[in-house]
């Protein structure tokens, strides 16, 4: 960032340099009204570049903390041994349950914990 200002100092400083020297000049293009009209808009533009690069603000720069913990997965207790896994996770890393089961009768998701299929009341577990 700091050398896109530099640069950007030094083309306005530059701008501004053969603004000045063709308004002095000898150029009969730079004594029409036109002439004038574009010598003054690159002078101005020169300047406006200088200015804003000379008092320019550091741009804040992010925290990786703050960037690795918004992409770390969201941690749930397991439903049986209670560990910490990943709520992504199709089974768990630690018991090996199945974390999405399925009803064997009308193959909807159910939660591990449930003995008896909400939607079709098919037994799921043996007591």
């Amino acid at each position: 960032m700091k050398l896109r200002r530099i640069i950007g100092f030094i083309l306005g400083a530059a701008l501004i340099y053969f603004s000045v020297g063709a308004y002095f000049s000898d150029e009969p293009a730079s004594k029409t009204d036109i002439g004038r009209i574009m010598v003054f808009v690159a002078g101005a533009f020169g300047l406006l570049m200088v200015i804003s690069n000379l008092f320019a603000t550091k741009t804040p720069q992010v925290n990786q903390a703050v960037v690795t913990q918004a992409s770390d997965p969201i941690k749930v207790p397991c439903p049986v041994c209670q560990q910490p896994i990943d709520k992504t996770f199709h089974h768990c890393p630690h018991c090996g349950i199945n974390l999405h089961p399925l009803c064997p009768s009308c193959s909807r998701n159910v939660s591990p914990e449930f003995k008896v299929c909400p939607y079709c009341a098919t037994k799921l577990k043996d007591e």
